[in-house]
């Protein structure tokens, strides 16, 4: 059998030059590219039918001996290139040929394919080209530059910075949002950078990671290890605190999104696909080609094969089977391991047998991926053609993983995507944005327009108050304006934010964010700027403004407005008392009762602490009075706290504008003047203004001002008046008094400057000075006692028992010739703390006098919560004796309650004889008064002394 086909081929070879022809022409007509060889005329010597096919031309025209010129013609008239171009082309071509050097061009004919042509002259005249069809190869870079540029907008276009990681914890991507944010230099985080030299940079530009860099790294390495989805905030170089979010992809690396910047994706990734350098019409092409006859052995080969499969000249001569070239060829290593030559046969074997010329895949065992075709000839035997599509295929899995990139890029952004085409077309959208206004995926996908979106998600109920056609043409006519930023208040409460970017060949990209959290904790923010925390009424500030529109109101259209400051009288002893809890739940509910009883359109406010103020407007003063006295009553009658009741009040100062004036620093002055006469007149009043308080105030501060430094130019002394007992009229001890004698007012009224100095706080080093000069005095006297006032502010002031301590040592005082008299106001501000201090003061042997007793609240609880050594009777009971029944009641009750208790009772302000016997009816049991004596100076005690003693011998 082999000696035949020896025979047969020697035949063949015997015939000449003809049978070679038709042998080549016959390998030629089964190749996939097209050849067409030209003499040094430029007419045709060889053409193979794929040549004709792939430019739909006539093998009656295009044949051996036809011109290039006349090529081109029929090329032009069958629409593969405008004929009004044919001269234009013809002469570029000639020209490029005769300079001697292969080039190679892209033509895209009419049919829409893409043609490869390698035009190279031939070594012994005449030139050839080889034609190949790269459409699917150029629809895939035209897809993958269209997805680059998509990818691109979208992430140039989004308002976080992006990294990613891959499984090697090294950079894939990041955006340049990310660089600018943090100020990192794009030379060292590029891709390929490891998450470590990346971290290192970060940190060397400023930014903290909350921890060391060596714990981060590790923590974050653990949660790629744990793939531990996590959310950190990040301090930026300038201070600035940035959220980030990572979330880890299905191949091992993770996305990290940072929050609130605007980012660019650097999904740069090139593909370049060699394109096959067609050499000659066998030697020179790209693709390996092989011919063989019925039998399945080789005929003939190129060198491209040779080289896919690693075989050699000898090893590939011609009567070769195939079954023995593919055991040579996995021999030499050319095949991965996962093939057998079996295998590889029988795959060849049926296709041929098939007639099926489809191409198979072939992985070499250099990672090469070969596309092999079988085409069957009809005479017998078959072409076998091998190109090398690793390029290919990488563009195709480079492209997918592309996809794949930005997909979960898109889809894990904390912010909703969308990005249309000029016609408001879906191009892409991301997860989040469907999920954002409860879009149904089915319906919101790419090709929807935005008029469809709108119609969906206002059917869902999303938008109030509008139609989809109103929603729509509002959208179209802002769009128009250009980039533009809009919020959308959806139904459900929540606020969307969406930035419109213009994609630079037409379109739009937007982001949709929500901030409603953040709109809420801004309007939070306005409110408490312009309201008081604990009653959420307006504050100081708010109130101004309020007083300056209606003070503009009163100015253009007339009518009053009424301004009334608010002060709670002995506020200060419920928190001292009671703690400040308890003191905040009473300014709520004064602040509860002031909304309650004001009228609708009246301003309420809080000016800070106990301090309120109402704005009213109405006929004026009769409105102002009116709810002046309804709150000074309502205010007066609190409710118990801490299960205690309480005694506090109000005191209302009124101004009225325009008639005290039109500016509202003036109006508030007023009010306030208002308020301190209302305090002054004993606290739970009203007050309207009146121009002569304005003198009051400036002389009330001017005498403040002296009294500071008082003290310190020894301006005060003490007089002293005697007490008496009444059944023997024996002298019992001298009460202290002080006055003020000022360089050039001469003397003070200590009824005028004491309550300033209680205001002020001046009276405690002064009432120190008066305790002290008293014991010094008395000291020298003899077995009587000296009387010293304490104030109700000394009580509130630390140190008052050790002051009285210090006191007595410092002169030798024996504690029991000491009587210290106090007043109902000192136990009603906090009475259980001043009982408290009156118990050491008595432990001391100091003796504690009730002082002014009837004036005030008159208690009977002071008595049984503490046993006074003395009651006084106000001087003011005294001295109307012999005009008022009830004065006489009061004192004889008063003596009466003293005697039944053992406590004696001095009647103060005794001056006549008439007063004298009253109160001697009366059951008192001590006087005090200008009866006996006006008060005197130190230096004059002993004469009083003497001159009592002499008095009461006579008697």
């Amino acid at each position: 059998m082999t000696s035949t086909r020896d025979n047969e081929l020697g035949a063949r070879r015997e015939q000449g030059p003809e049978a070679l022809v038709a042998l080549s022409q016959l390998a030629l007509d089964h190749m996939e590219q097209g050849v067409c060889v030209y003499d040094a005329d430029n007419r045709i010597v060889l053409v193979n039918q794929r040549y004709l096919s792939l430019f739909d031309m006539s093998a009656d025209i295009v044949r051996v001996g036809t011109s290039y010129r006349e090529v081109l013609a029929h090329s032009a008239m069958r629409g593969n290139f405008p004929q009004d171009q044919l001269d234009t082309l013809y002469s570029a071509r000639i020209a490029q040929i005769a300079g001697g050097k292969p080039f190679r061009t892209e033509q895209q004919l009419a049919s829409g394919l893409v043609m490869s042509l390698e035009l190279k002259p031939l070594p012994g005249g005449g030139w050839m080209t080889i034609c190949d069809d790269v459409t699917r190869l150029a629809r895939l870079e035209a897809e993958l530059r269209v997805q680059t540029e998509r990818s691109q907008h979208a992430l140039a276009n989004m308002s976080h910075g992006l990294i990613m990681y891959d499984a090697d914890s090294c950079v894939v991507v990041c955006n340049e949002r990310f660089l600018n944010l943090y100020n990192l230099d794009p030379s060292i985080v590029r891709p390929g950078a490891s998450h470590r030299e990346v971290l290192d940079h970060w940190v060397s530009r400023g930014n903290l990671p909350g921890m060391p860099t060596d714990e981060f790294h590790k923590s974050r390495l653990e949660d790629v290890r744990t793939r531990k989805a996590k959310s950190l905030l990040v301090m930026r170089y300038d201070g600035r605190m940035v959220q980030t979010v990572s979330r880890f992809l299905p191949d091992g690396g993770w996305v990290t999104v940072h929050e609130d910047v605007t980012e660019r994706l650097q999904y740069e990734e090139t593909l370049r696909q060699q394109n096959f350098i067609l050499d000659a019409a066998m030697e020179n092409m790209a693709h390996g080609l092989a011919f063989y006859d019925s039998d399945m052995r080789l005929r003939v080969c190129n060198t491209t094969y040779r080289k896919i499969y690693l075989l050699s000249p000898e090893e590939t001569r011609p009567g070769t089977h195939l079954a023995e070239l593919i055991e040579r060829s996995m021999a030499n290593g050319a095949f991965s391991s996962e093939y057998s030559p079996r295998q590889l046969l029988e795959a060849a074997s049926a296709r041929i047998a098939n007639r099926d010329s489809s191409p198979m895949r072939r992985r070499m065992s250099n990672d090469t991926v070969i596309s092999v075709r079988y085409c069957a000839l009809h005479e017998g035997g078959f072409v076998a053609t091998y190109e090398d599509i690793t390029e290919r295929e990488h563009a195709i899995e480079e492209l997918s993983e592309q996809y794949r990139r930005f997909d979960a890029a898109l889809n894990n952004m904390s912010q909703g995507l969308c990005m249309l085409d000029a016609s408001l077309r879906v191009i892409v959208c991301n997860r989040r944005y469907i999920e954002m206004y409860g879009l149904s995926p089915d319906i919101v996908k790419p090709g929807v327009s935005m008029r469809e979106i709108m119609e969906h998600s206002c059917e869902l109920g999303v938008h109030q108050n509008t139609t989809a056609a109103r929603l729509y043409a509002d959208y179209v006519e802002r769009l128009r304006e250009g980039e533009h930023t809009l919020h959308r208040h959806l139904s459900d409460g929540r606020i969307i934010k969406l930035n419109h970017k213009r994609m630079e060949h037409g379109g739009w990209v937007v982001t949709y964010e929500d901030v409603t959290e953040r709109h809420k904790a801004q309007a939070r923010v306005a409110h408490m700027a312009r309201h008081d925390s604990l009653t959420d009424l307006p504050n100081r500030t708010l109130f101004r403004e309020k007083m300056g529109e209606g003070l503009n109101q009163v100015a253009i259209a007339g009518g009053a407005m009424a301004v009334l400051c608010f002060d709670l009288d002995n506020f200060k002893t419920v928190n001292d008392r009671l703690g400040h809890a308890a003191g905040d739940r009473l300014l709520r509910w004064v602040a509860a009762r002031l909304k309650e009883n004001v009228g609708e359109h009246d301003t309420v406010a809080r000016l800070g602490g106990d301090e309120f103020a109402v704005l009213q407007r109405g006929p004026q003063p009769q409105a102002a009075e009116k709810l002046a006295r309804r709150l000074v009553e309502v205010l007066g009658h609190p409710p118990p706290l801490e299960n205690q009741s309480i005694h506090v009040g109000a005191s209302v100062g009124i101004a009225i504008a325009p008639d005290h004036g039109l500016d509202a620093d003036e109006l508030m002055k007023c009010a306030d003047l208002a308020l301190y006469q209302a305090k002054a007149k004993g606290r739970g009043a009203y007050q309207l203004f009146e121009p002569e308080m304005e003198e009051e105030a400036r002389s009330r501060h001017a005498l403040e001002h002296d009294l500071r430094g008082a003290l310190e130019a020894r301006q005060f002394h003490l007089v002293f008046q005697p007490q008496l007992r009444l059944d023997s009229t024996e002298l019992t001890g001298f009460e202290a008094l002080l006055r003020w004698k000022h360089p050039s007012r001469g003397f003070v009224s200590p009824a005028e400057f004491i309550p300033i100095a209680e205001e002020t706080g001046l009276i405690v080093p002064i009432g120190e000075w008066v305790l002290r000069s008293a014991c010094a005095t008395a000291a020298s006297w003899p077995d009587v006692t000296v009387a010293v006032n304490l104030s109700p502010v000394q009580f509130r002031s630390r140190g008052l028992v050790a002051m009285v301590t210090s006191a007595l040592a410092e002169a030798g005082l024996p504690p029991q010739r000491l009587e210290l008299e106090v007043t109902e106001t000192a136990l009603l501000d906090d009475s259980e703390a001043t009982i408290e201090i009156l118990h050491q003061l008595r432990a001391l042997g100091v003796r504690v006098s009730l002082d002014d007793f009837g004036v005030g609240y008159s208690s009977l609880s002071y008595l049984r919560k503490f046993p006074f050594d003395r009651i006084k009777i106000d001087r003011s009971f005294v001295g109307t004796l012999g005009e008022s029944p009830e004065s006489v009641a009061i004192v004889r009750t008063i003596a009466s309650l003293g005697s039944v208790l053992g406590v004696e009772t001095t009647a103060e302000g005794v001056e006549t004889e008439e007063q004298l016997d009253f109160v001697r009816e009366c059951g008192c049991t001590a006087v005090q008064g200008y009866y006996f004596g006006r008060p005197c100076p130190a230096s004059e005690v002993g004469r009083t002394i003497e001159t009592l003693n002499t008095v009461r011998r006579v008697a």
